[in-house]
């Protein structure tokens, strides 16, 4: 009898080890001890902060257990998840922007998506720009820029010539752009050159009841041919000009060139 009750004494204390459970996994949502993923920005601009560059770095960190990050920019579909947690852009236009970033443990988890708002105004007005700053393509493609006259007052004629590489880009195409079309009757001349690379614009308002504009609008729309990988250039060669009704100059603050990238 009492070598019985010793044996059920010891098979009680081996039930009761086995149920005790060590809560250490610190990616379990069931651990007291558990943090969610949480991301924060360093540093870049936000809060609808406007800035006067073309570029801008945002710096982020997240909590300890974060192994990777993705991000999004304006609003497009997400990038892949990497552990890089600085990003530049680059060739940014005069436009609203939003920058996303989320994390994720290795587990799955995933944090809250941070957004950062933010303005660009980097060219002081009068100026001549290459719209987009930037296109991306690959051999074979074609690109579309705009030339605008940007943040203009009593504007009636312009005129510039562009330079390019022709072993690397070629003009499909010219065309008028309605910044003078909005104001009546207008001219519009253009010429261009594959072989040299090159190609130059007069174009100016004519008659109405206001033969001039003002603000910022497209002065042409130029189409090319991307001929070769690597980084080109559609460059303004100094010589532009604005002029006024009564053919006064208008002082150009800056000419903005443009960039084609391919790969």
């Amino acid at each position: 009898m009492i070598k019985r009750l010793s044996i059920i004494i010891v098979l009680l204390f081996w039930s009761c080890d086995e149920v005790v459970l060590e809560q250490d996994n610190l990616l379990d949502p069931g651990n007291p001890e558990y943090d969610p993923p949480v991301i924060t920005f360093v540093s870049g601009p936000g809060g609808g902060e406007t800035i006067s560059t073309s570029e801008a770095t945002f710096i982020w960190e997240g909590n300890d257990l974060i192994t990777e990050y993705r991000t999004s920019f304006l609003n497009d579909p997400w990038g892949d998840w990497a552990d890089h947690t600085l990003i530049t852009l680059q060739y940014l236009d005069e436009d609203n922007y939003s920058f996303s970033v989320q994390g994720r443990y290795s587990s799955g988890d995933t944090s809250a998506v941070v957004t950062n708002n933010f303005t660009v105004d980097a060219v002081q007005g009068p100026a001549l720009m290459f719209y987009p700053r930037a296109n991306f393509s690959s051999v074979g493609s074609n690109v579309t820029f705009q030339v605008h006259a940007e943040d203009v007052n009593d504007l009636t004629a312009v005129q510039f010539n562009v330079t390019f590489d022709p072993s690397k880009l070629e003009i499909v195409s010219v065309t008028q752009g309605s910044f003078f079309l909005e104001f009546g009757e207008s001219i519009f001349s253009f010429d261009f050159d594959n072989q040299t690379g090159s190609f130059s614009v007069v174009t100016a308002a004519l008659g109405g009841d206001q033969p001039s504009g003002m603000g910022t609008g497209p002065l042409l729309e130029v189409v090319l041919t991307v001929k070769e990988t690597g980084t080109s250039y559609l460059e303004f060669d100094g010589t532009e000009l604005f002029r006024d009704p009564d053919n006064n100059n208008i002082s150009i603050s800056e000419a903005v060139n443009g960039v084609v990238i391919s790969e």
